[in-house]
């Protein structure tokens, strides 16, 4: 034993440690450093400083006795060995130590250091060995229960199932109570028995090589499990650990797979399968006939082999328009063996793994070679267009199905070099014309067109800041006379001017018209929340109007006036709620000036009356900031302040301080009303959340705090406690 062990005593007796350290220091089969404690308080202070390799634990301590001494110090350390030093009158201790997990025992007075160091030794190596065994079967535990594979334990002779993992009980439906119920024929139908009983006599159960069966889920589904069987001991006993992976879909999938290659096999049409980097993997007889190709020349080879040199470039391109799900159907011109020229109509299809990962695509080709040749015709037809759409002032542009540009006139070229800089190229793609962010709807609206549909929208270039141009989108189909879509026809006409003349009037609602979502939520919110007060008041003056009683026309007169302050309050906060969304002005202000001038404004209401508030901002604290929107932040918080005061409280306060920093300000305010409960926190910034039933609340004031707060480039927190009180925190940067 090389290591230098650190050997702790537990020893209370001073004439007893003696004896045990002289036989220590006698000891010469390894180095030691030792350190002696007399009380179990001490030495569970040293095991919790220090790391031992083992303990000498007497029983009888000042401040512990008996098994109790052991199972405190295995409590603090586990890892650790623990030797008993015992006593005569403590032999029944150090009997029960040793069943609970103490290494061993020796009587004082009647061991040597020979068998001391013996002692010490095993019991190091002992408790190793226990850790290590323990370890070991915490793996195997986990390599089991965890293992995606279904597995199950059976016994050799019954075929009774006694253990079983999580992923066969979620895999077969059977719970594990009822699985430990069971028999392994039970999971194999009826039919299959007699050659699972073959199989299991003639392997004597233990077959290395895998064996197809057939399993019953507890629904009544019977899968197919690859099943490969172990033999092993489980509690005691020979049992065989069964792995039944269920090849269901991996069966399905090579059937298909088999189907498939007959059916491509057979098929006259030229078809052919790469991988993702476009190297062929199948080439049917079609594709021999078609090219000149066979199909050994072909497999392996970069279908670019098809190409001539100078298109070569396309096929990267193709590739990743193919597995991006950009391309499915297109023209190429493509060169046979013996440099014929075919125009050939491609269409294709992604390939996937038995993992769902595409792997490939299939390649489907239409020698159309002839019927290019009659579109020669149709050219002379557009040029004869061309003269005719070249004199309007719309853009024009005929695009194919797959998007490519089939024509184009002069004005939509003009628009298209003014804003990408690039002249329109028939047989491009369009949506390369298309800037980043406008591809997405660009694509929808084109496909809406291809199938039929008239589309019409508006989409702007953005380029920098003032620098917009809108355009009115027309997608128009092309179609033949059998109603078959062509092409889309798509115009153009700019409308640039028309929207900045727009913009000059609506300018206040751009934000809101870029979002529509906030902008139907607040729709809805007006409408329901400005309904009832009108509904109400429209129905206390028809009341009004029947009504002969002086007092009861009066109460109408109060109960009119309650609903028109709600609504008043509703509207005022849904006006300040709209404007916090608009721009920030910047201004040097004093905010001990401001919050005073707020507090003038509030103090006299009716609900602040016996509130004392303490304004604690320096007078040398300068800002610069929208001060609008700071006004609307402490107003906001203060009101709150004021409207959730406590009025069981005798000293109603409410307390605005600042602390500044290097980069920002820190505002507070602070009061001790009736506080927030803590499940509310996260949604009262939310527009229209209320905490209370407060009358004259929309729940607006703290949604327009933290749409200000955004503004400023700032951020809110909010401490609070029922019957304590509320503290928001306001970070404002320096800018």
């Amino acid at each position: 034993m090389n290591k230098r062990l650190q050997i702790l005593v537990v020893e209370d007796n001073a004439g007893d440690y003696l004896l045990i350290e002289q036989m220590l220091l006698e000891i010469r089969d390894f180095q030691k450093d030792i350190i002696h404690v007399d009380a179990l308080a001490e030495a569970i202070q040293n095991i919790q400083k220090k790391n031992f390799d083992v303990i000498l634990l007497d029983l009888s301590l000042p401040d512990s006795y008996g098994i109790d001494s052991f199972f405190r110090i295995s409590q603090n350390a586990p890892q650790t060995p623990v030797l008993i030093l015992s006593g005569l009158n403590d032999m029944k201790f150090a009997h029960d130590a040793v069943k609970n997990g103490a290494q061993d025992y020796l009587v004082k007075g009647e061991f040597e250091e020979k068998l001391l160091a013996k002692s010490i030794t095993y019991s190091i190596e002992r408790k190793n060995s226990i850790e290590l065994l323990r370890e070991s079967q915490e793996t195997y535990r986990l390599l089991f229960e965890n293992n995606p594979i279904p597995m199950y334990i059976r016994e050799k002779d019954s075929f009774k199932i006694v253990g079983v993992n999580q992923s066969a009980v979620n895999h077969f439906g059977y719970s594990e109570e009822e699985f430990l119920q069971m028999t392994v024929t039970e999971l194999h139908p009826p039919e299959e028995i007699d050659f699972l009983l073959k199989t299991i006599a003639e392997s004597e159960g233990n077959y290395n090589a895998p064996e197809i069966f057939r399993h019953v889920c507890k629904n009544g589904k019977i899968v197919f499990v690859e099943c490969r069987v172990r033999e092993m001991l489980f509690q005691g006993n020979l049992c065989y650990l069964v792995l039944a992976d269920d090849i269901t879909d991996k069966r399905r999938v090579q059937e298909e797979v088999y189907i498939q290659a007959n059916i491509l096999k057979n098929v006259r049409d030229t078809i052919f399968v790469t991988d993702r980097k476009g190297v062929i993997t199948y080439w049917n007889e079609g594709a021999e006939e078609t090219f000149g190709y066979s199909r050994e020349e072909m497999l392996g080879k970069s279908y670019e082999t098809l190409y001539a040199e100078i298109d070569k470039h396309l096929v990267r391109k193709e590739i990743q328009d193919v597995f991006g799900g950009n391309l499915t159907q297109w023209e190429s011109k493509l060169i046979t063996k013996n440099d014929k020229i075919i125009w050939s109509d491609n269409k294709a299809s992604l390939l996937y793994d038995d993992k769902g990962r595409v792997s490939g695509y299939i390649r489907a080709c239409k020698d159309i070679t002839l019927s290019r040749k009659y579109g020669e015709k149709q050219k002379e037809t557009v040029a004869m267009l061309n003269s005719i759409f070249n004199t309007v002032d719309q853009g024009i542009i005929l695009l194919e199905p797959q998007g490519r540009i089939k024509a184009f006139n002069l004005t939509a070229n003009k628009q298209s070099i003014q804003l990408m800089g690039r002249e329109l190229q028939e047989s491009s793609s369009f949506i390369d014309y298309i800037l980043d962010d406008m591809q997405a709807a660009w694509s929808d609206q084109f496909s809406r067109a291809k199938s039929g549909e008239q589309v019409h929208d508006e989409l702007v270039y953005r380029f920098r800041p003032g620098a917009e141009f809108w355009f009115g989108m027309s997608f128009s189909p092309v179609t033949d006379e059998n109603e078959n879509v062509l092409g889309v026809c798509v115009s153009m006409i700019d409308i640039t001017e028309r929207k900045k003349a727009d913009d000059r009037f609506r300018s206040q609602y751009i934000e809101i018209e870029n979002n529509n979502k906030e902008l139907d939520k607040l729709i809805k919110v007006l409408s329901h929340d400005l309904r009832a007060p009108m509904n109400s008041v429209n129905g206390l003056i028809a009341l009004a109007r029947e009504e002969k009683n002086p007092a009861e026309f009066a109460n109408y007169l109060n109960m009119m006036e309650k609903s028109v302050k709600k609504l008043e309050s509703f509207t005022n906060d849904m006006i300040s709620s709209l404007k916090s969304r608009g721009s920030v002005h910047q201004t040097e202000l004093k905010p001990a000036d401001l919050i005073s001038d707020i507090i003038d404004d509030l103090r006299f209401s009716a609900e602040a009356s016996g509130i004392r508030f303490e304004n604690l901002l320096p007078d040398d604290l300068i800002v610069n900031t929208d001060a609008s929107r700071l006004r609307i932040i402490f107003s906001n918080l203060i009101a709150n302040s004021i409207r959730y005061h406590d009025a069981s409280k005798q000293d109603k306060y409410v307390r605005i301080s600042a602390e500044k920093f290097p980069m920002l300000t820190v505002f507070s305010v602070q009061d001790n009303g009736i506080g927030i409960a803590h499940e509310h926190h996260g949604k009262i910034f939310d527009t229209y959340y209320k905490v209370g039933t407060a009358e004259g609340s929309s729940g607006l004031g703290l949604s327009n705090v933290r749409d200000s707060v955004s503004k400023l480039q700032g951020t809110i927190e909010v401490e609070s406690e029922l019957s304590v009180g509320t503290t928001f925190r306001i970070n404002i940067p320096y800018t």
